[in-house]
């Protein structure tokens, strides 16, 4: 795996003003976009990254993930700077990196997760959510520790996450290793309880992801173009799943990565010719912000 770079591994330089209408902004999903295969940062993406920085565009990890995971990787790679941003539990949160605050967020009920994780239960999946530290579920399942696994991060178990939060959660997962049939089966058997209240996706076939009806990548591309007045034209984004749609089709330029689900091939304005194992993302950069 590769190492974090240190600080002036890359070429740094003092960040150019643009004209709002100048600035333009690239979201990158993390699985399967910007992370390898083996969840590391391919070093020419890396170095792209910089070269649009420097200049003052900005960069947006947008994931699914939630913030805790997304900011590892920022920190792994020095990018609590200027110009970084985070669009996490698929656009329910956003933030600043340099500023290190929330510019927005959208917490579901707890009562109303709560209902659906026991329905989870009755079905025999697995189901988790999210504090600030910690994946969390109420039992511990094979399926709990592969996700972990996936993602590199610690899990806790609780007996009831009523008790366990003391605010509002953003995202829950409803988690299949075996059978996506039965993925939506569970997603079709739940809509009369989740419709106006909860946005649902697949951000792989064994990952059924709940959050709240404002929440999506779409919407924080929007958000963000809003903040840094620039024309929604000069925005990019990149994906390779279900969970990326709303961003690939709301982006000035939607992109499809090679490796991606070829499903979304249709939205996308830009299919890579490189995969994420072996620099998409600087491939993108260059045609679309350089």
């Amino acid at each position: 795996m590769m190492r974090a770079p240190e600080r002036d591994s890359f070429t740094r330089h003092k960040l150019k003003k643009m004209k709002t209408d100048e600035i333009k902004i690239l979201f990158s999903d993390l699985d399967g976009t910007l992370l390898t295969d083996d969840k590391s940062i391919n070093k020419e993406d890396l170095q792209a990254i910089e070269d649009m920085i420097s200049k003052g565009h900005k960069f947006v990890i947008a994931t699914g993930r939630p913030l805790f995971s997304a900011v590892h990787i920022a920190k792994k790679y020095d990018w609590h700077r200027e110009g970084f941003f985070i669009s996490c539990y698929n656009g329910g949160m956003v933030y600043d990196c340099y500023r290190q605050e929330l510019v927005v967020e959208y917490p579901l009920k707890l009562s109303e997760v709560k209902y659906v994780f026991d329905r989870a239960y009755e079905m025999g999946f697995h189901i988790h959510t999210y504090d600030d530290e910690y994946v969390v579920t109420e039992h511990r399942t094979r399926e709990f520790e592969a996700y972990l696994k996936g993602i590199n991060e610690r899990g806790i178990v609780v007996k009831d996450i009523r008790e366990h939060f003391k605010k509002d959660p953003i995202k829950f997962i409803v988690v299949n290793l075996e059978s996506p049939k039965r993925l939506e089966h569970f997603q079709k058997a739940l809509f009369p309880y989740t419709k106006g209240r909860m946005k649902h996706t697949f951000s792989n076939p064994i990952l059924l992801e709940y959050s709240h009806p404002l929440a999506s990548k779409g919407a924080s591309i929007r958000l963000l173009a809003e903040h840094f007045k620039s024309p929604m034209e000069n925005t990019i984004a990149c994906g390779d799943e279900e969970n990326d749609k709303s961003m690939i089709e709301a982006a000035g330029v939607g992109v499809l990565m090679a490796n991606g689900n070829m499903k979304l091939k249709n939205v996308a304005d830009y299919i890579t010719e490189k995969d994420n194992n072996s620099g998409g993302i600087a491939e993108v950069i260059k045609k679309f912000v350089l």
